[in-house]
């Protein structure tokens, strides 16, 4: 698995880029970024062998891309997974945050871990899986590990702000889809769906349409993710919605370069976002 790193990356300036490693099924992603640097945005995306654990194809990634575990300026683990959970925090305690995933889950994976959403005053609770977290813990310097709607809830909030009709936010992955609706910066509704064809898809839309009281001739749709299915979705979709658009991304993002392009929009949002 040899992978071609850019130029500006090298394991003598790696402290002044951040790594993100975004963990999905099946596969990860991994992006560096140096915000100093103009044009310093490197992306790319793996398939692991399935026919392995997942924390043992995780293992053999990490051998065959050195690269990984250098010292870093930060290390984030991104976590795509469906099992989550948004609470209050005013009323989240960290020692019953496995309790409370499990209200949701039957059976929560090993690992319960937290991220606080400082602008919607809300905790999202989320599990991984015990051996990946334990391996990723040993490999990589002081990893921070982050459920991938952290980074997308905040973006969209901001986004919402400014906008007077309500906004459903739309991003597709394969199989999978997540959906957040706002008003005017307040979160209404967000929730994940499994689908299988993009009927499902146009259902899980229009039902979380309804279920938010949104008015199909003046609020808006924002899609983002898989290009072919998004563009298959949007002509059906205005059979039924006055508006439906693509997600903005951040315009201070294409300062990082044309590679970011290529990226998950959480990635993007963690780049935009860093302090």
């Amino acid at each position: 698995m040899a992978i071609m790193l850019f130029d500006k990356l090298t394991a003598d300036c790696s402290e002044k880029y951040t790594m993100s490693i975004r963990l999905r099924p099946g596969g990860l992603s991994f992006s560096a970024y140096n915000r100093s640097v103009h044009d310093a945005f490197f992306y790319k995306e793996l398939e692991l062998d399935r026919s392995k654990p997942y924390a043992r194809a995780l293992e053999d990634c990490f051998f065959e891309c050195p690269f990984l575990t250098w010292a870093y300026k930060r290390i984030q683990v991104v976590c795509e997974t469906s099992q989550y959970t948004i609470v209050p925090k005013e009323i989240f305690e960290e020692e019953r945050k496995r309790e409370l995933l499990s209200f949701a889950f039957t059976n929560p994976q090993g690992r319960c871990l937290h991220n606080e959403l400082e602008a919607l005053q809300a905790v999202v609770v989320f599990g991984m899986d015990e051996e990946v977290y334990a391996f990723c813990s040993r490999s990589l310097v002081a990893p921070r590990f982050i459920h991938h709607l952290t980074a997308l809830l905040p973006l969209w909030e901001k986004q919402s702000q400014t906008r007077l009709p309500k906004q459903l936010y739309v991003t597709l992955y394969p199989r999978r889809m997540d959906i957040a609706c706002y008003a005017q910066g307040n979160l209404l509704f967000v929730n994940s769906f499994n689908f299988e064809s993009p009927d499902d898809v146009l259902y899980y839309i229009l039902y979380v349409w309804k279920q938010t009281g949104m008015d199909q001739q003046k609020d808006q749709l924002r899609l983002f993710g898989e290009m072919s299915l998004r563009v298959a979705l949007t002509e059906t979709l205005r059979n039924y919605l006055q508006y439906v658009d693509l997600q903005e991304i951040p315009s201070e993002a294409y300062l990082l370069g044309s590679e970011i392009l290529q990226a998950p929009l959480d990635l993007i949002a963690l780049s935009v976002c860093e302090s």
